[in-house]
C-alpha cells in the first residue's frame, strides 16, 4: 500500500496543435487605436480660475472690508473657490 501511494500518478501528455497560438489570436477582437487622454477638467479648472481672478479685480475697487458690503462677501466667496479649485490642481497634479 505504501508504494501505491509514493507512486505518483501517470498524467496523460496533452498534445498542443503547432496552430493554436495563431487561432487564439485570430478570434481575438482587433485592439482600437489608443486615443491621448484629454484633461477636460483641468482645462476647466484653469478656465475659471482665470474668470474668477478677472471677477476678483473687478470687485476689489468696490469693497469695503465690512461683511455688511455685498461686493466684499462676493470678494470672499471668490477667494475661497480659488483656494479650492488652486488646492484640487494641486492634489491633482501630485497623484498624476
Amino acid at each position: 500500500m505504501t508504494r501505491a501511494l509514493e507512486r505518483s500518478p501517470e498524467l496523460p501528455t496533452l498534445a498542443v496543435p503547432p496552430d493554436f497560438a495563431a487561432r487564439v489570436v485570430a478570434s481575438l477582437p482587433k485592439q482600437r487605436a489608443v486615443r491621448p487622454a484629454v484633461y477636460v477638467g483641468r482645462m476647466a479648472a484653469i478656465v475659471a480660475m482665470v474668470v474668477l481672478a478677472i471677477v476678483l479685480f473687478v470687485l476689489a475697487p468696490h469693497a469695503s472690508p465690512s461683511f455688511a458690503s455685498f461686493a466684499f462677501d462676493i470678494e470672499l466667496i471668490v477667494l475661497a473657490q480659488l483656494g479650492a479649485i488652486a488646492y484640487w490642481l494641486s492634489t491633482k497634479a501630485a497623484r498624476s
